[in-house]
């Protein structure tokens, strides 16, 4: 009895060794196999999408520097207006200041100004009057009185 189980063992241990023989001598074909590949490496797909990509983004620059002229000139442009109404501003305001000093002082040298035509005018009254008054000396007598009394007085009627 012990015999045939040891038997039954051998003959497990043939059967295991057999398969693992097999299995050794298919891993030998695969080994052979792959030696026997041969891959060739090519870059032309990785090429021709780099190239592409490439293209893409220089069109893109192209179209991102383009952009940015168009807004710098915007720029330029939206500062020139400003300037100039800066300096319109400058020149209205200071046009606005002068003439205000102008007219100020004129205004300032107004009261003189009436005092010498009032002062012209009166020595011209004065010279006139006198050549009258001295033409006729009644009506000048006629004056004083009413000059000096405030009240009127008839000049064709003598003094009393």
């Amino acid at each position: 009895m012990g015999y045939k189980k040891l038997d039954e063992v051998m003959e497990l241990l043939a059967d295991e060794l057999d398969g693992f023989n097999k299995s050794i001598d298919r891993l030998k074909q695969l080994t052979e196999n792959v030696y026997n590949i041969k891959v060739e490496a090519s870059t032309d797909n990785i090429q021709k999408l780099l190239h592409r990509h490439l293209e893409k983004e220089k069109w893109n620059i192209e179209s991102i520097d383009q952009k940015t002229n168009t807004i710098g000139k915007a720029v330029i442009k939206a500062k020139m207006i400003p300037r100039a109404l800066f300096w319109l501003t400058i020149a209205v305001w200071t046009i606005s200041i002068v003439t205000i000093c102008y007219l100020g002082i004129r205004v300032s040298r107004l009261d003189s100004i009436r005092e010498k035509s009032f002062e012209s005018g009166r020595q011209e009254v004065i010279t006139t009057l006198r050549g009258f008054f001295d033409e006729n000396p009644g009506l000048f007598e006629s004056y004083e009185s009413w000059r000096l009394s405030g009240k009127e007085v008839d000049p064709t009627k003598p003094k009393k």
